[in-house]
């Protein structure tokens, strides 16, 4: 059995369409997926409990270790006024740790420390603010 050239034609544009909503749905999904803060991870542990999440705050420069022989950084990440430590393996980002803002990605293990498969630093070269003139 052949199809005419106009049912071919809506096939191939439904398939089209088809595609172009799965596209824009796994957009719309990755766009929601958010962080919340060390302060809200430990108020809300419970909720978060086993999941995996991202965490935003403030890494502790004075926290930074970098074991080279592991390829493993630990270091302390804060917010509001509470802090939790951080583990993640992996290359040594090229950023520098002056209390840099971050967010990891990954959860806590049983002893207390946020294993972070992924780590994103904010470089604070990238961000700062625009000078402004005054006349």
């Amino acid at each position: 059995m052949r199809m005419s050239k106009k049912t071919r034609l809506q096939v191939g544009a439904l398939v089209i369409v088809a595609a172009l909503a799965f596209i824009v749905l796994q957009g719309s999904h990755n766009f929601t997926q958010y962080f919340v803060s060390v302060q809200q991870y430990r108020t809300h542990y419970a909720q978060y409990a086993g999941q995996v999440l991202r965490v935003e705050g403030t890494m502790l420069s004075r926290s930074v270790r970098y074991d080279a022989a592991t390829s493993t950084l630990h270091f302390t990440l804060t917010s509001q006024g509470q802090s939790m430590p951080v583990e993640y393996q992996g290359p040594m980002p090229s950023e520098q740790f002056q209390n840099a803002d971050a967010i990891v990605e990954g959860k806590l293990n049983a002893q207390g420390v946020f294993v972070a498969q992924k780590l994103m630093v904010k470089c604070p070269d990238h961000y700062t603010p625009a000078t402004t003139t005054s006349s």
